[in-house]
This record gives structure tokens, C-alpha cells and sequence, in this order.
């Protein structure tokens, strides 16, 4: 992995820890489409891609991500994570366009959380 792909997942998370919603979509596509497979919702588009990152942050206030592991390709990611202080870990999987997210699928399990 590269600095600059290093850079890129590190980047994208920092502006969901700083829970600044017009920092966080702007790493979006004007296609966006944003998947939370465990909870069967999908949000396509700008607007509700917004809505999306905006119910996220109200609803689990003061959330950090530790990046744990990233492959990250020209047009895709997977990235492991663990959401703070709950010690919820789950994976992002999804591709790139001229630097922005196009699709992002989110696996995560509630059962299996992390004192790591």
C-alpha cells in the first residue's frame, strides 16, 4: 500500500470521527450509492447519501473508526475497522472514481465486538 492510498482511507475516516457531514460527503460521487448490508438500507444518490451520514452521526454521537486494515486498488477498497468506544468491528467494502467513493457496502456484526 502507498502513502497515498494509506492516505486517502485515513483521510475518509478522520472526517467521520470529526462527524463534519459536508466533509464527509464531499469523498462521494454525484452516483453514491451506500449500503448498511446487516440493516438492509441503501441510500443512492447525493441527497440521500447525506440523510444517511447525517442519521449515522446522530445516532451513535462521539463515534471514532480505527482503521485496522486497508487494500486499496485504482477503483476499490476493502477497509477493516473498529468503531469507538462501542468496540464494534466491521469491514467497508467498495469502489473509486477520479478519487471519489462510487459505491460503499458496510458489514458489520453487533455481536462481535472488540476489547481490542
Amino acid at each position: 500500500m502507498t502513502d497515498k492510498t494509506t492516505n486517502w482511507v485515513t483521510d475518509y475516516y478522520a472526517a467521520w470521527d470529526s462527524a463534519d457531514v459536508d466533509q464527509i460527503v464531499n469523498w462521494f460521487a454525484d452516483d453514491i450509492v451506500l449500503e448498511d448490508v446487516p440493516m438492509a438500507h441503501v441510500a443512492s444518490g447525493p441527497e440521500q447519501a447525506r440523510e444517511f451520514v447525517e442519521h449515522a452521526i446522530a445516532l451513535t454521537p462521539g463515534t471514532t473508526y480505527e482503521v485496522v486494515n486497508s487494500v486499496v486498488t485504482d477503483d476499490a477498497f476493502a477497509t477493516e475497522w473498529i468503531m469507538r468506544p462501542a468496540g464494534l468491528r466491521g469491514s467497508s467494502v467498495g469502489a473509486t472514481r477520479d478519487g471519489k467513493i462510487v459505491n460503499n457496502r458496510d458489514y458489520w456484526n453487533a455481536g462481535g465486538r472488540s476489547q481490542m
